[in-house]
């Protein structure tokens, strides 16, 4: 199976590296960590599962084939229901649980890079999510677990300060907090970028280390439940400072503690030679903002109940229930 669909695909992969654009630096602090560009499209590998090559395969042909926007939206409304929209889901899961990098470079890249594309895939990506949105509801769980890059359990090792020299809202510069963990479980990820830190020892595969990194700012705002809007203002010397009950804050994440984290894999620039990749937290879908903390007991925190598995869950009950609802998604 897999050395037909290669056959059928070989025409039409299209090497472009060279002509991508450079661009510059989106974001100073913390991590900015390389890989190596996408030469081809599709980029298919051998250890794929048969899901992922189908979907990359299917979203090829979808930006090859469908002219414009107007079109995409007119086949998208045949999606009417769980039925019609889970294959679909199962294709989107498949290919950013492969590797997070290779699908966003994917989706974002191919816009510059590939003229045989009408489409860049990241609009089909969105006009899904916009199907998943409307049938299944804006926070619904399946959406949340298919949408986000990884799903990690984690010991935070350290968490130190830096700064976005480059954001001016809600505050310039904007604080950043840096934080460096080890991964106990991995619940969603196959190939997960590893930690650049080398005061861990070098750089090594995450599968026998089990090391990565990701960021977030205090004053990033969450889904906030009851739709306030965040105000500025300033203190009394005269500081701007960030008005937000819906904010991460500056202890989200402590050094020593487990969490349950959802990551968000973030494109920041390419800059003829490599392409630069963060993780941040996936704040979309549930207002705990993509970070559930472990307690000493082993409980996950879930104070909005958001999966309905309770408030407070062992974390191997935990674990079960989420690899139960991804099963939903990817089972045939």
């Amino acid at each position: 199976m897999f050395a037909l669909i290669l056959f059928l695909t070989a025409g039409v992969s299209v090497a472009f590296a060279q002509r991508r654009i450079d661009t510059l630096p989106t974001t100073q602090g913390c991590y900015r960590q390389p890989i190596a560009p996408i030469s081809a499209i599709p980029t298919l590998h051998s250890d794929m599962p048969l899901d992922c090559i189908l979907g990359y395969i299917y979203f090829d042909s979808l930006c090859r084939g469908v002219h414009t926007r107007n079109q995409l939206d007119s086949l998208a409304n045949i999606i009417v229901s769980w039925d019609t929209l889970k294959p679909f889901m199962r294709f989107q899961y498949r290919m950013s649980e492969y590797d997070a990098d290779l699908y966003e470079e994917y989706c974002d890249a191919s816009s510059a890079l590939n003229p045989s594309y009408y489409l860049i895939p990241a609009v089909p990506r969105y006009v899904l999510k916009q199907r998943q949105d409307s049938i299944l509801g804006f926070r619904n769980k399946l959406s949340y677990l298919t949408m986000a890059s990884t799903i990690l359990h984690i010991r935070v090792d350290t968490v130190t300060d830096s700064f976005d020299s480059l954001a001016s809202y809600p505050k310039w510069p904007l604080p950043l907090k840096c934080v460096r963990a080890t991964v106990l479980d991995t619940i969603k990820g196959i190939h997960i970028r590893q930690s650049d830190d080398f005061s861990y020892g070098g750089s090594h595969i995450l599968s026998t280390v089990s090391l990565i990194n990701f960021a977030f700012s205090p004053y990033w705002q969450k889904l906030n439940p009851r739709g306030d809007n965040a105000g500025i203002g300033v203190d009394s010397l005269g500081n701007n400072y960030f008005a937000c009950d819906s904010c991460f804050g500056f202890n989200a994440v402590q050094s020593g503690k487990e969490y349950i984290v959802f990551l968000q894999d973030i494109f920041l620039d390419y800059d003829g030679t490599n392409s630069y990749y963060t993780y941040w937290p996936f704040a979309t879908y549930s207002t705990e903002g993509g970070i559930f903390p472990i307690d000493g007991l082993g409980n996950v925190k879930i104070p909005s109940n958001f999966f309905g598995y309770g408030n407070s869950v062992p974390i191997a009950t935990f674990e079960s229930s989420i690899r139960s609802d991804i099963n939903t998604i990817i089972s045939h």
